[in-house]
């Protein structure tokens, strides 16, 4: 009897830590939890000695060559003495498991656990260390190289993407569609008018917050993970999600977003340049993160269920773009 189509399965986490003690040299567990459901999948393993996560990717996100350049990323960076999370070789000398499931093949992969504290970035000298951390990320990476294939965060990434999957759940919302797109162009366009003063580009992490995927520890060390959304992109772009966050995080508070924004810049610059036409182009970056994070939302839909994303939902996207601020009224 043929297997009905998913479009999302959920790996038994028995079966998983099974094939963890098979396929890796650890210590005994002691415990193997199901941790948080994402972008991917995220296992916590915790044995006499150590602490790992797993990772298992989506079958539809996700391809053999996407993961791979991932690893190479880690593995490059970790050589260089940057501070991240590493993949863990299986016995057979390789980092990468494929399971077979009925929506395709899903990717696992054991990393090492990233030592600290996740915690919100309120403070100047939290602000200060992540800028260097991230720099620290873009001055290694300057010189990456990879034979495997990963899509660049470019326009498609940022717009076209988004906005095709955005279209189909406004179809009933055409003005708020043609708006919403006529904005988009024009943001682009304005990031156009930035490439032609020269934009950084290189290897980016993807999601660089700064509340999660990045671990302190008491005696002020940093170490970055989750590089599951990187690929090679605009750097101003990167460091937008950095300034997204704390207006998020800070909205009513404008001088603590300026003041963590330019301790930011300062720690990135204490270890790397960044012109300033980047940092001109980094609140249109913000508003294409948004833009990125509402298509994703809705991509999101049929995994998660449409109650979160209804009417009300696309309501307040459609208010945030309608309202951007003064920087964006000439657009």
């Amino acid at each position: 009897m043929a297997l009905f189509p998913a479009a999302y399965s959920l790996l038994s986490t028995a079966a998983i830590l099974s094939h963890i003690k098979n396929n890796y040299v650890i210590h005994k567990p002691v415990s193997f939890q199901y941790f948080l459901r994402g972008m991917n999948d995220t296992y916590v393993l915790v044995t006499e000695q150590a602490k790992y996560i797993f990772r298992v990717y989506r079958a539809d996100r996700r391809n053999h060559s996407e993961v791979a350049f991932e690893l190479d990323l880690l593995n490059d960076l970790h050589a260089k003495g940057v501070n991240v999370s590493i993949p863990i070789l299986k016995k057979d000398g390789t980092f990468i498991n494929e399971f077979f499931v009925p929506e395709g093949v899903k990717y696992g992969v054991m990393f090492s656990f990233a030592e600290g504290n996740e915690k919100p970035i309120h403070s100047v000298e939290d602000s200060f260390l992540f800028g260097k951390g991230v720099a620290q990320i873009h001055k290694a990476a300057d010189s990456f190289k990879s034979e495997h294939v990963r899509a660049d965060l470019d326009f498609e990434h940022l717009i076209e993407g988004p906005l095709s999957t955005i279209k189909l759940h406004m179809a009933h919302r055409q003005e708020d569609y043609d708006f919403l797109y006529g904005l988009a162009m024009r943001l682009k366009q304005k990031i156009m008018d930035h490439l032609g003063k020269g934009l950084d580009w290189g290897i980016c992490h993807g999601d660089l917050h700064g509340n999660t995927n990045a671990a302190f520890t008491d005696d002020g060390q940093l170490t970055h993970y989750d590089f599951d959304i990187c690929g090679y992109g605009w750097r101003a772009y990167d460091i937008a999600e950095f300034r997204l966050a704390r207006e998020i995080h800070s909205r009513d508070n404008k001088d603590e977003v300026e003041r963590l924004w330019a301790a930011f810049l300062d720690g990135y610059r204490d270890i790397r340049h960044f012109s300033e036409n980047d940092v001109d182009a980094v609140p249109i970056f913000v508003a294409l993160r948004q833009l990125w994070l509402f298509g994703l939302c809705l991509s999101e839909a049929e995994f998660s269920g449409i109650a979160d994303y209804d009417a009300g939902f696309i309501d307040s996207k459609v208010a945030y773009f309608r309202n951007l601020g003064d920087i964006f009224k000439d657009c």
